[in-house]
């Protein structure tokens, strides 16, 4: 009989990463909470994680009831199926309140994360708890290895997935005459409302600065596609991507990408393209966390390398004039834009190895 394992995902981001493993985990009987990504390779999906990917306290008490639904409907399905091993990616707030529970209703059932808590960021002993229902932790960067062994936490360092492959390009339409700039808000609903107004202010100021001179990409889900244009100035030179391909094509194709602080950064350092980070929340949540993060920095590529490589307009400083001035810096010098790729490309190759999925997949069987 085929070994049973469960994939939980609450992010795109987590979706992507686990549909590059799955290849990986032949002859075993695979169920899901997954998108797009894992559905491509046959997985069945017990509901689109799209439906729970919420970002900051604000957001999770306006959905706090649908999610605990979210949550029982996960654990009940989980104590039918009775998996040999749960597999979770990112997303702790949602996977660890089902691993709590499962832990002790099925102790046999192994439970492996990828995508460790940034206890480096903030409450460092928070390991203690998560210890307790973990089994292991995959890490994606290799500072935190001697943190977690440090709290006897069984972990072992992957690398980021993201950039274990070389990206092949296929080709798309180009308008020669016009230089593409990429806004990337975010996947979320709330994220397109906080940072589409900013863009569309920003797109104004282009265009009169800088007349008919650039086209303007947005990289986004089918779903959200339809509505950027509803935020855009009329008669705007501007496009959409969501397949893959011509997300991966337009972003190496752009002068400059200015994309809200996460995953998507990282989607952008692998295509090379010149960056701007920003990243925007309520005052509730700014106010809430900031007391307690103990990093300097939004971006993981600063964070590594403990200065500001990429730039970053932060809460206060996401504002439509600090970003401007900023990106016409880089609209202006082609030096500072290589030079922005070439001091983060450094850093990226410190988090990648050739075979993370592979490897991730090797930890999971050895539990199996």
């Amino acid at each position: 009989m085929k070994k049973k394992l469960f994939i939980l995902t609450g992010e795109s981001s987590g979706d992507k990463l686990a549909s590059n493993i799955i290849p990986y985990l032949k002859n075993l009987n695979i169920t899901a909470i997954g998108s797009e990504h894992i559905q491509k390779k046959g997985i069945k999906l017990i509901f689109n994680s799209k439906q729970i990917s919420v970002m900051g306290f604000v957001d999770v008490l306006k959905k706090i009831f649908f999610l605990k639904k979210k949550i029982n409907i996960t654990i009940n399905y989980l104590l039918k199926l009775k998996p040999d091993l749960i597999f979770s990616i990112d997303a702790p707030d949602f996977c660890f309140r089902i691993h709590k529970v499962i832990k002790k209703k099925l102790p046999k059932t192994k439970i492996i994360h990828l995508v460790a808590p940034t206890i480096w960021v903030w409450r460092e002993n928070r390991v203690l708890v998560f210890r307790k229902f973990l089994d292991h932790l995959l890490l994606l960067f290799p500072f935190e290895v001697p943190l977690f062994t440090k709290w006897k936490m069984n972990n072992t360092y992957v690398g980021h997935p993201f950039f274990e492959k070389k990206i092949i390009y296929k080709k798309f339409s180009l308008d020669k005459k016009r230089k593409i700039i990429s806004f990337c808000p975010g996947s979320r609903k709330s994220e397109i409302k906080t940072f589409m107004p900013i863009f569309a202010s920003l797109i104004k100021k282009i265009d009169l600065k800088y007349p008919k001179c650039f086209s303007f990409h947005f990289p986004i889900s089918k779903e959200h596609s339809k509505s950027i244009g509803q935020y855009l100035p009329l008669k705007i030179s501007f496009f959409t991507s969501s397949d893959e391909n011509r997300k991966n094509f337009y972003i190496k194709n752009s002068i400059l990408s200015v994309a809200k602080s996460g995953t998507m950064s990282l989607d952008i350092c692998k295509n090379k393209s010149p960056l701007i980070t920003i990243y925007k929340t309520s005052w509730i949540n700014y106010c809430l966390i900031k007391p307690f993060v103990k990093v300097k920095f939004a971006n993981i590529v600063n964070i590594i390398a403990n200065k500001e490589i990429i730039p970053e307009l932060i809460q206060s400083k996401c504002n439509v004039l600090d970003i401007f001035s900023k990106m016409t810096i880089f609209l202006d010098s082609r030096t500072v834009r290589n030079l922005n790729v070439k001091n983060y490309q450094k850093i990226i190759k410190k988090i990648t190895k050739k075979n993370s999925s592979r490897e991730i997949a090797m930890v999971i069987k050895s539990y199996l």
